[in-house]
This record gives structure tokens, C-alpha cells and sequence, in this order.
């Protein structure tokens, strides 16, 4: 029988990939100090750190980078205090953050991704998930000295990769042989797809089946016009381009 994967939107780059018998949280937890972008709503966040359901938990959180849109301390160690058994992977700065907020805290799992440019790592492989740990060139020349980690996700035969705040350069991209691994999901921040040159950098080293597009700021801040006008971009070119799906809401989801 089909197995399929839910992907769920929660936050501002964050999503919650729902597979057969494993759930991971990519970006869930954040606390942005920038009040554009969205935080998990606080119900949202008790449900998580209480479980998903009775019989179901998150399996592994994921963090791309340790900025405040993206990362939390505090709640990563809230929930970590009831799920002890949960496997947080992300960079040193991030795990230096909730080493200092762990007091009480004893036997976490805590996994760095390390690997340095041009190389990737294989971090945690459980019942039947693998995960690769990318490094990728932070977007923007001020954060080139961030450790952003781009995932790729495999497991119940989908593969899904989320690339962070990561840069839409070939020189990101160039040797990855992504297009090799027939991606089912890219999930990126809105300027993959809003600019032309991002595009063509999908389509030539990246080529996946499906985008969900993140990042986006709350539309009532929305003062740059970034919504708009990604959106009237993507239009003409969406027949042509691969099938992509906005996130803006949080609660919206998909299934690959």
C-alpha cells in the first residue's frame, strides 16, 4: 500500500513531517525577535510538548540555524523536559543555547551537524529515517558567517528536503546532485520562487516534484509588498514551473 507523508505548516519556516510511525519537527520551535514572522501559536506548542496524540510524539526536531525566526531555547527545553527521548539535531550555536537553559536536564539527546562547506553528514538513521545534514551559505553577505544546515529527509520511500534560510546560488547547489535523488518536497523560504534567477536554480540542480513555499511575513505587516509581489512573480510562470504550494496559514498542509 502507498504510504504518504503530511506536512504540516507551524510556524514561520517551521513544518511538522507526519510519516507512517515517525514525526519530525523542522524550525517548529521559534521566537522571533523580528515581529514579522510568525511564531507557533501557544496552544500549539502545550499540544506539541504534551503529544501530537496519545500514541503519537515528535521523533526528532531539526533546527536549520540558530536565528530567533527559526530557533527557540526556551520552549526546545520546556519540551525536552517532557520528551526526553526526542532527538534534537542542529548546529553548535544552537545546542551551546539550550546547554545553557538545561539546568535539571539530564540524558537529552543532543546531535551537532558539523560537517564544514562542501561536505555533508549523515546524522541519525531510526527505524527506517535518514537524515543528511547539508551546510549551505546563509542568505544575505552579514549572515555568511551563520552555520545554516539544509536536511534531507528520507523515510516510507519520500524524500523531502528543507534548505533553511539558505542562499538560491548555484554555488550552494552546483554539487549536491540533488536532481539524482528525485526530491518529492523542497520546502524554501518565498524568494526561491519569487525570483527568476532562484528559479533556474532549482530547476537546473534541484528539479523536485513539489515546492511548499515558507517565510513568509504576516500579511498585515507585509510593508514590503514581499507576499504580492512573490505571488504576481510565480504567476507567469506557474504553468511552466514544478506544482508549488503556499504556506501562509499556519494549520495548512499537504500530503506527497
Amino acid at each position: 500500500m502507498k504510504q504518504f507523508c503530511r506536512i504540516s505548516y507551524v510556524s514561520n519556516a517551521g513544518v511538522l513531517l507526519s510519516f507512517d510511525k515517525k514525526n519530525i519537527l523542522i524550525d517548529g520551535f521559534c521566537n522571533s525577535v523580528v515581529p514579522i514572522f510568525k511564531n507557533p501559536p501557544v496552544e500549539l506548542k502545550t499540544q506539541f510538548i504534551g503529544g501530537i496524540s496519545p500514541d503519537k510524539n515528535i521523533d526528532i526536531i531539526l533546527f536549520t540555524h540558530h536565528h530567533s525566526d527559526h530557533f527557540d531555547p526556551q520552549t526546545t527545553v520546556k519540551f525536552l523536559k517532557h520528551n526526553p527521548n526526542t532527538v534534537v539535531i542542529t548546529n553548535n550555536d544552537a545546542i551551546r543555547e539550550i546547554r545553557k537553559q538545561q539546568s535539571g536536564l539530564a540524558n537529552i539527546q543532543l546531535i551537532q551537524a558539523g560537517a564544514p562547506m562542501g561536505l555533508s553528514e549523515n546524522l541519525h538513521i531510526i527505524d527506517g529515517v535518514k537524515i543528511q545534514a547539508i551546510p549551505l551559505l546563509h542568505d544575505g553577505d552579514k549572515y555568511r558567517d551563520i552555520q545554516n544546515f539544509a536536511y534531507l529527509i528520507e523515510a516510507d520511500g519520500k524524500r523531502i528536503l528543507h534548505v533553511g534560510d539558505a542562499k538560491p546560488v548555484g554555488e550552494n547547489y552546483a554539487d549536491l546532485n540533488l536532481t539524482d535523488k528525485n526530491l518529492d518536497l523542497l520546502i524554501a523560504p518565498f524568494p526561491y520562487v519569487g525570483l527568476s534567477a532562484a528559479r533556474r536554480i532549482i530547476k537546473k540542480y534541484i528539479n523536485p516534484q513539489k515546492i511548499a513555499v515558507v517565510h513568509f511575513p504576516y500579511r498585515e505587516l507585509d510593508s514590503g509588498g514581499w507576499i504580492d509581489a512573490t505571488r504576481k512573480s510565480f504567476q507567469r510562470v506557474e504553468k511552466d514551473f514544478i506544482d508549488t504550494v503556499f504556506f501562509e496559514d499556519i494549520g495548512d498542509c499537504i500530503y506527497i
